[in-house]
């Protein structure tokens, strides 16, 4: 038995010393519900677990890209559906105009209709926008992006442009090649004009009373039916790309926050504690302390022992 070097103390400090850090580490743990803290607690975990988070962030991050589109789109098509409302009310126009029961007075107030209506179809593509004009239905768009997760590839969608005097090949809904022009509606490929400033069929002619889309006479009024047809067909044609664009959006999205779950699923079995594990530990923890404590105790009384022996 020695005096000098009390090894039965140094063992139970160190027995103190290593519970004590398990219990701080298992408090820690129970506190933050995380069962890694720090670099320390697991390096390889904390490496996939942050790449798990990441991605998973990514992931829900696309979704909310996809959705975002979506409203886009909605708000496209609901208007897109209006300007094909006023172009099929425009072909009921223009095939009453057509017909020999009405006289040129008739025909001019059925073109004031007319025009009318082609003004609004031209103020709804000027007017109807997204976010402040990064999307436009009077603009020809080829490279929309939606960025869906983080790879390298995005979405990218095609928009075209629904103002009626866009003459740009395929860049319009219209079908459109060609500036407007006074033809009588002739030419299906010529854009749509409706500002009045040609004379109109009237004895004597009024100055800019007439559009060059107009059904102020039988032929423009005839032409205007088959023309009006064609625009509705590429219109249509457009709203059903957009439509082709939400359902796989649809499925991006739901995609998107079914592999967010999976992967917050697999984070949490590598980086969420375990509270059944770590309160055990926690109460084995404990109990070591408050043993090593009552050794250490014992522990310091054997020098006096040792002084009686010299008595």
């Amino acid at each position: 038995m020695s005096s000098v070097t009390n090894v039965p103390a140094l063992v139970a400090q160190n027995a103190i010393r290593r519970s004590s850090t398990a219990m701080d580490k298992a408090m820690q743990r129970l506190s933050t519900g995380q069962r890694i803290n720090s670099g320390a607690d697991d390096p390889g975990g904390l490496m996939v677990a942050t790449r798990l988070k990441t991605h998973s962030l990514m992931n829900r991050i696309g979704e909310k890209n996809a959705n975002t589109a979506i409203s886009m789109l909605q708000l496209f098509s609901s208007n897109g559906k209006v300007v094909i409302d006023i172009l099929a009310e425009m072909k009921q126009i223009a095939v009453r105009a057509a017909s020999d029961t009405y006289n040129l007075n008739d025909r001019m107030a059925l073109d004031s209709r007319f025009n009318i209506l082609g003004q609004e179809w031209a103020r709804l593509a000027s007017d109807v926008q997204w976010n402040g004009g990064v999307a436009r239905m009077d603009t020809f768009t080829n490279s929309f992006t939606v960025r869906l997760d983080s790879g390298p590839t995005a979405m990218t969608m095609t928009f075209k442009s629904w103002d009626p005097t866009n003459r740009i090949a395929n860049q319009n809904v219209a079908g459109a090649t060609a500036i407007r022009a006074n033809d009588d509606n002739a030419r299906a490929d010529w854009a749509w004009g409706f500002d009045r400033v040609l004379n109109n069929l009237r004895t004597p002619p009024v100055a800019n009373s007439k559009s060059h889309s107009h059904v102020q006479s039988i032929t423009a009024a005839t032409n205007a039916v088959t023309k009006l047809g064609t625009t509705m067909d590429n219109a249509s044609a457009e709203l059903a790309r957009y439509g082709a664009y939400i359902n796989r959006l649809e499925i991006a999205a739901n995609n998107a926050i079914t592999a967010a779950t999976e992967t917050d699923q697999a984070y949490s079995k590598i980086a969420d504690v375990d509270y059944a594990k770590a309160t055990t530990e926690l109460s084995r923890s404990q109990i070591i302390s408050q043993a090593a404590i009552a050794i250490l105790a014992q522990a310091n009384q054997l020098p006096q022992t040792v002084l009686k022996l010299l008595q």
